[in-house]
């Protein structure tokens, strides 16, 4: 079985503590050439040059402890008991200018998996943060991709799926009683997505089956109303909701502005997902546009809100790799009613003219059953078939994408 990406960047370090701290650590940060086209590896350059640039998998050359350790000593000296670990290479929040997509999360559907985690988007405009769904892990990735709390201003939520929102109130929650200097929500931010509605029946809450985003904000803030007042009452924590401008998105088949200012507009379409209410989202900012197809069955309205766009993210299933489990054909029909098969995507390219799409919401989510290479494979043959020349690229957990 192959392996799928890890699940964060590498930094390799040479530890030269043993030199009683006469020798810098040495730093090798290992990088692609848009930040999507492999992913990192802990390897070093024959050259010492600090960044790696690969094409595939196979052109990422691999290094020895041995010569590692060479190139410390022609650095350094001489080093006694030097101790070589791989660490995480936690990000930075973006600089102030400019585009940058960050896949914080990239499983589809509410099983959870050790080796990725749940549906998650940043998009950073020039040092702002606008997050798209907040699945399982969204809080946490968020923080190991180097984002602050302050500086985020906007979610939006593409449907009100488990999977989705899991994480949603988790970042005002738990921001809610952290007070300066420690790292808060900076801020009032603007929370879009659907209102109620979609689903028609069902035992829980059967008098109101599907509540919009409000309500189900309003829910959620009550369950955690035991921590929240012992919190307020003891003087240093507020209502999380007090940082939430809830808005509904319209109903509508036409696509419509969410909202616009200095960094980007923000329009939306309905798209088919089954009995919810489901949007895609597309970001034009100056340095490029992101369209986010969210869970979305193959979509005439969906290729019209990412026509050209430079950066569609859509999601898949590998139907194939269902069947080949021996799931059952009402699964499989589901699957293929509401969900685009992988070897579909390439049809999405064609019909959006995308210029690059990346696959997220990945199902199956387990890496370790469906590699970053088989999705890879899948991909490209669907663009092939389709006629798309555009490229296809799976996503993994900590993506980056720089726009522009």
């Amino acid at each position: 079985m192959e392996n799928g990406p890890p699940p964060h960047p590498l930094e390799w370090r040479v530890d030269l503590s043993s030199a009683e701290g006469r020798f810098p650590s040495i730093r090798l940060d290992l990088a692609h050439r848009d930040k999507s086209t492999c992913y990192p590896q802990p390897s070093i350059p024959e050259e010492a040059s600090i960044v790696h640039e690969c094409e595939s998998e196979s052109q990422i050359p691999t290094v020895s402890r041995r010569s590692l350790l060479g190139t410390a000593a022609l650095l350094g000296g001489a080093v006694g008991a030097t101790m070589l670990h791989a660490e995480p290479a936690h990000a930075r929040q973006p600089t102030r200018k400019g585009a940058q997509l960050v896949l914080l999360g990239t499983a589809g559907g509410p099983p959870p998996f050790g080796n990725r985690t749940g549906i998650a988007s940043a998009l950073v405009v020039n040092g702002n943060t606008y997050l798209i769904d907040c699945g399982r892990g969204a809080v946490t990735q968020y923080l190991r991709a180097g984002l602050t709390m302050p500086s985020l201003k906007a979610i939006f939520i593409t449907h009100l799926h488990a999977d989705h929102i899991v994480d949603y109130f988790s970042f005002p929650l738990l921001c809610a009683g952290v007070q300066p200097p420690q790292p808060g929500l900076g801020g009032m931010v603007d929370v879009y997505g659907p209102g109620p509605g979609g689903t028609p029946s069902g035992p829980i809450t059967p008098e109101d089956p599907a509540p919009g985003l409000a309500e189900t904000t309003r829910r959620a803030n009550e369950t955690f109303a035991a921590s929240s007042n012992a919190f307020i009452t003891s003087r240093f924590g507020i209502d999380p909701t007090s940082m939430l401008r809830v808005h509904e998105q319209p109903a509508s088949p036409a696509a419509f502005t969410v909202m616009e200012n200095d960094d980007l507009k923000v329009t939306a379409t309905l798209v088919p997902h089954g009995n919810v209410r489901s949007y895609a989202y597309r970001f034009d900012t100056d340095a490029g546009s992101v369209t986010f197809s969210g869970d979305t069955a193959l979509s005439e309205a969906l290729n019209r809100l990412a026509h050209r766009t430079d950066v569609l993210v859509h999601e898949a299933v590998d139907v194939s790799w269902f069947r080949a489990q021996g799931m059952g054909e009402p699964l499989i029909q589901h699957m293929t009613s509401v969900h685009v098969d992988v070897a579909d995507i390439g049809k999405v390219g064609a019909a959006s003219d995308a210029r690059k799409i990346v696959l997220s919401h990945l199902a199956p989510g387990d890496p370790t059953v469906r590699s970053h290479a088989a999705w890879a494979r899948a991909a490209r043959a669907g663009a092939r078939t389709a006629g798309y020349t555009g490229r296809v690229i799976p996503g993994h957990d900590l993506m980056r994408i720089p726009l522009g």
